[in-house]
């Protein structure tokens, strides 16, 4: 399955004066998107604790189609592998304004414990709410 969410997005968004969101709040709002996707899919304190985050081991990005700050970003998560070791999900960015494809993000995600700094397993029941969205 998959979760949608929509951001704004700002003239200060874009590359210098080109009017086009730059590329790297493309990837912001990916980043963005999985908070709101972890907290849909009911992973809280009870699963992880607050000093334990998701964050990438690896990105891959293709872009179709610019994106001007007045159309709003649309972004549709789903998850393609949850294991212990890890998990992935793609992220299909598309414009707001008329739903045209603007990139798709790979990530490839971890648990790190950022006090010890060390990968944290998924276990079983974080892994599948990860796939049941």
């Amino acid at each position: 399955m998959t979760f949608e969410t929509e951001f704004e997005t700002r003239h200060s968004d874009c590359f210098a004066a080109t009017g086009y969101v730059h590329a790297g709040v493309l990837l912001a709002l990916t980043e963005m998107a999985y908070a709101r996707f972890e907290s849909h899919c009911g992973i809280d304190a009870g699963h992880k604790p607050e000093y334990v985050y998701a964050v990438q081991r690896s990105t891959a990005a293709t872009y179709f189609s610019p994106l001007r700050w007045q159309e709003g970003a649309r972004i549709r998560v789903r998850t393609t592998e949850a294991n212990d070791r890890g998990f992935d999900q793609d992220f299909d960015v598309l414009s707001a304004a008329d739903g045209r494809a603007i990139a798709r993000f790979t990530h490839r995600w971890v648990l790190l414990d950022t006090r010890a700094g060390r990968p944290v397993p998924l276990d079983d029941e974080v892994q599948r709410l990860l796939l049941q969205v």
